[in-house]
């Protein structure tokens, strides 16, 4: 997680945490606690702001929650089949086919070493990832293009079907990696 990410998530956890303080104090009537906090009007650097500061994060609470349900509700839902209907029957294709289709094309193509494919499907979609080590000659723009489109072609004959977008991404490896010595 980056840190903006765990800036972000603790400010927001920061707000809920005082409105469940405030809601705490407030109705702390309703069983005994060995300890009795003085309400929020009575705190002195907070006390004239603490209605608005509240009524703001009631606000930004509620839109949160509506918009977290909204994404759950709608959702793409990833599975491991992917099922084609057409004309003459339905036709289901497991995840496992589509990795193991693409990872035989690459073995077959020189280019690239140690192919390693990830494949995410939903109801009309398939993203296929591609992480590889490539050669010297395939780290040109126009070759990498050349072998996404080959291997976004083949996946749609595998399907038999463009209804289904797919996507390809090719990652290179060594790119990652630190400073290479000029000498080996």
């Amino acid at each position: 997680m980056g840190k903006i990410r765990k800036l972000l998530f603790s400010i927001v956890l920061l707000g809920l945490l005082i409105t469940f303080f405030f809601v705490l104090i407030e109705n702390q009537q309703a069983i005994y606690l060995p300890v009795y906090f003085i309400s929020m009007d009575n705190y002195p650097l907070v006390g004239p702001y603490i209605q608005i500061i509240l009524f703001c994060l009631s606000v930004f609470f509620i839109g949160l929650a509506i918009l977290l349900m909204l994404v759950t509700i709608f959702y793409p839902k990833k599975s491991n089949t992917l099922v084609i209907k057409g004309k003459n029957g339905r036709l289901s294709v497991r995840k496992s086919v589509v990795e193991n289709f693409v990872l035989e094309t690459l073995k077959k193509e020189p280019s690239i070493e140690n192919p390693r494919v990830k494949v995410k499907m939903s109801k009309k979609k398939i993203k296929i990832k591609i992480v590889g080590a490539l050669r010297k000659t395939m780290r040109t723009t126009e070759k990498q293009n050349e072998l996404v489109e080959q291997i976004r072609h083949e996946v749609s004959d595998l399907l038999a079907t463009d209804a289904i977008k797919t996507e390809v991404y090719l990652k290179d490896e060594q790119e990652n990696a630190g400073p290479r010595n000029r000498v080996e």
